[in-house]
């Protein structure tokens, strides 16, 4: 018997047996072209088969997806690699690095995509942009073993009760598991927004991923057990063990009916007034994801992925088009876009940012979107365009000081009178607010909400910038606290300051989903709690124990 500890990615139970999917590794191998026999020109003609075979792969999957179950939420994250399949840039970049560095086709493609990965990578305190790598490098993978003849096909019927096994999952592997038959999944690499979380959650099965070490232990047909909710994975388990988590897994499947009962339900105050239960999101197809799993609305919709993995800032129109998507998920439920959330630590190719001593405190979002106007209102005229279509709200993130909310108001003013002037349709009285981040802005909080129509909370930075503590840092893991009576004094003063001027006030970080946290965050009179799709149900269950509320 063997035990591993990863990182629990949902917090369900599984007991089953190991199917072994072995990784490539090939992105992390170079390969370097003969310099004998090298010729650009066969190099170019092999990374262009290549390309058109790849993309008739994905076109061939994707209709084997769509014939088994149209809905599946594979479809939008793998139909993105024909995207990167077509990109001049990445083509013409591979191409460049054929002919002026005589590198083989195949490690031109490697070097690209790391490069590409590197910029997902490079958000260090983002762990959702971070896990983008890992569809770039499902793409890249695919082009690489066609140009190097090597074949990852993985077999689509599997038997009952199966934990899948894994160096890292991506998109175009788990398209062709048959997913009926799966328990679970385990992953030696991976993070809580990886595409294997993300299906775990969509699936609402046992994960734990970055379980290392695991891969070259299990053997196909080993019993398996996965505690996803402790990260713990148990190896061929004993007697013992497995009779207890037998008992375990009885009770987490009554535990899992009764959050299946509550999540489609609204959460209302005994003295009047609903408590919202809305989602942290990044695309359409996490909306759709979202909505079935019972949010009230997007509380945090993060515009970055859109800005990533490409030489030029998306058009007005290509961003218009995303918003939209979302809107029309939700309908009249409200869905508040951060505007653009980068800075000086994330690499942009399009954008020039100087490299600083200290990038969480310098050039990153507002800052960032006021010191180049024309991309800021590029997004704003996207949103405001798109608002047509749903109840989409505009949100500021890491405003510190009133000029800067200010100025972008006054941007916004100028998006709205530039589209009115050119007769094109928008929200002419789109709701505005702002993130409370920072221990200057909480302070100032009543000042700010007479300047905006609601409040959310970054319960992370805003600890992180109180207590002074990198919550990146696993030396500091055991400082960094939000439940700090600091911390606590500044997020009540916030939604009091909300509720004196009558607009609402929402906390949009990880605290909002934190069962310690419930019962204080109520009492302080939150109207909106946003968290991870994975626990909207649990947070709503949650919400319900406690005195004062119930549900309709």
């Amino acid at each position: 018997m063997l035990r591993y500890k990863g990182i629990g990615a949902t917090k369900r139970i599984a007991i089953g047996r190991v199917f072994r999917v072995p990784g490539t590794g090939v992105l992390h191998r170079e390969d370097a072209a003969d310099e004998i026999l090298f010729s650009a020109e066969k190099e170019i003609e092999k990374l262009t088969n290549a390309l058109e075979k790849s993309r008739q792969q994905i076109r061939d999957i994707l209709q084997k997806i769509r014939n088994a179950n149209p809905n599946d939420k594979s479809i939008d994250i793998i139909a993105t690699q024909l995207d990167y399949f077509d990109d001049p840039s990445f083509n013409d970049d591979a191409v460049v690095l054929i002919t002026s560095q005589r590198l083989g086709a195949a490690e031109a493609v490697r070097r690209q995509t790391r490069e590409l990965c590197d910029t997902f990578n490079s958000f260090e305190d983002d762990p959702y942009m971070r896990e983008r790598a890992a569809d770039i490098t499902d793409a890249g993978e695919r082009i690489f073993n066609n140009i190097s003849g090597f074949c990852a096909d993985i077999p689509r019927t599997l038997p009952p009760d199966t934990v899948v096994v894994a160096h890292d999952l991506v998109p175009s592997q788990t398209a062709q598991l048959d997913l009926d038959h799966v328990l679970g999944f385990v992953t030696e690499a991976g993070g809580l927004t990886s595409h294997t979380a993300i299906m775990a959650h969509s699936m609402n099965i046992a994960a734990v991923v970055g379980c290392q070490d695991l891969l070259d232990k299990a053997c196909d047909g080993d019993s398996i057990i996965v505690d996803a909710g402790k990260g713990l994975v148990v190896l061929r388990p004993d007697e013992v063990n497995l009779r207890t988590y037998e008992k375990l897994q009885a009770k987490d499947k009554v535990v899992w009916k009764s959050y299946d009962q509550v999540k489609y339900r609204r959460i209302l105050r005994s003295g009047g007034g609903e408590i919202l239960v809305a989602a942290n999101i990044g695309s359409s197809r996490e909306a759709e994801l979202a909505k079935e799993q019972g949010a009230n609305g997007v509380g945090l919709f993060r515009t970055e992925f859109l800005f990533l993995s490409r030489n030029e800032m998306p058009g007005e129109d290509e961003q218009y088009e995303a918003y939209r998507a979302v809107a029309k998920v939700f309908g009249d439920a409200p869905v508040t876009i951060r505007t653009l959330d980068i800075g000086g630590d994330k690499e942009l190719p399009y954008l020039k940012i100087p490299r600083e001593e200290n990038p969480f405190l310098g050039m990153r979002a507002i800052r960032l979107c006021l010191h180049y106007p024309d991309i800021f209102k590029t997004q704003l005229r996207a949103i405001l365009r798109a608002a047509v279509h749903g109840n989409l709200q505009i949100m500021f993130p890491l405003i510190c000081r009133m000029e800067e909310l200010k100025e972008a108001r006054t941007l916004l003013q100028e998006c709205m009178a530039a589209l009115e002037e050119d007769g094109i349709p928008y929200k002419k009285d789109i709701a505005v607010g702002m993130m409370i981040e920072t221990p200057a802005t909480a302070i100032l909080a009543r000042e700010f909400a007479k300047e905006v129509d609601f409040f959310s909370i970054g319960t992370n930075d805003l600890t992180q910038y109180t207590l002074v503590v990198d919550r990146g840092n696993p030396l500091l893991s055991g400082l960094y606290d939000t439940m700090n009576p600091a911390v606590l004094r500044l997020i009540k003063f916030t939604i009091e300051a909300a509720h004196e001027v009558n607009i609402t006030c929402c906390v949009c970080g990880e605290f909002a989903a934190d069962p310690q946290a419930l019962p204080l965050l109520v009492e302080y009179g939150l109207d909106e709690f946003s968290v991870g799709i994975d626990t909207i149900a649990e947070t709503k269950a949650g919400l319900l124990g406690l005195v004062g509320l119930s549900a309709e």
